[in-house]
């Protein structure tokens, strides 16, 4: 340390260049617009969350990226499943399937991890499921799956989607047209 002169005596100051109170306010104005523009520049993305393009695996399963996800909440009828509608024998599983590759197939989509409640099990034994809720922009599919009629609510999941199958059934969208009726397939 030396000895500074400064008015009405002395003063002790280090070896160096110290940034002064000045100095300081200088340098936080800058620093702050090149923090906020960093953190809003690419938004967080959260431990749980998966994008990429979407491959339609049937009608409420999708590859994101290179990840395989389950619709969380909906249930879809499977590629094999048959259904009559209006006296009509229908693959309700490819029509499924079809609906959800007009709304994701090659879109970039997001997905929400979601845990399954306690007690209930992913349906493929031996291998681990990831269930999510997934959006392409603001548009969840999984509530468009089921609004459409191509996919039931899984209330032992959630009741999120109640109310648009509802809609669906009283609407006489998809599976829910006048007259049908299920069968599972072979």
């Amino acid at each position: 340390m030396r000895a500074v002169p400064v008015a009405g005596g002395l003063r002790q100051a280090a070896r160096g260049r110290r940034a002064g109170p000045r100095r300081r306010a200088l340098f936080l104005p800058g620093l702050l617009p090149g923090i906020l523009v960093v953190m809003l520049a690419e938004p967080a993305m959260a431990a749980d969350e998966i994008r990429g393009q979407g491959t339609v695996l049937s009608g409420n399963e999708i590859t994101v990226g290179t990840k395989t996800v389950t619709l969380f909440g909906i249930t879809a009828p499977g590629l094999k499943d048959l259904c009559e509608i209006n006296d009509a024998k229908l693959k309700c599983g490819i029509v499924a399937w079809a609906e959800l590759i007009k709304l994701a197939d090659g879109q970039p989509v997001s997905c929400d991890s979601e845990e399954l409640p306690a007690g209930e099990t992913p349906a493929k034994a031996g291998k681990p499921a990831v269930f999510a809720t997934c959006y392409i922009g603001e548009t969840d599919l999984n509530e468009a799956m089921v609004r459409s009629g191509w996919a039931k609510a899984a209330r032992q999941q959630s009741d999120r989607y109640e109310v648009d199958e509802n809609d669906a059934k009283e609407s006489g969208r998809g599976m829910w047209s006048s007259h049908a009726r299920s069968r599972r397939g072979r």
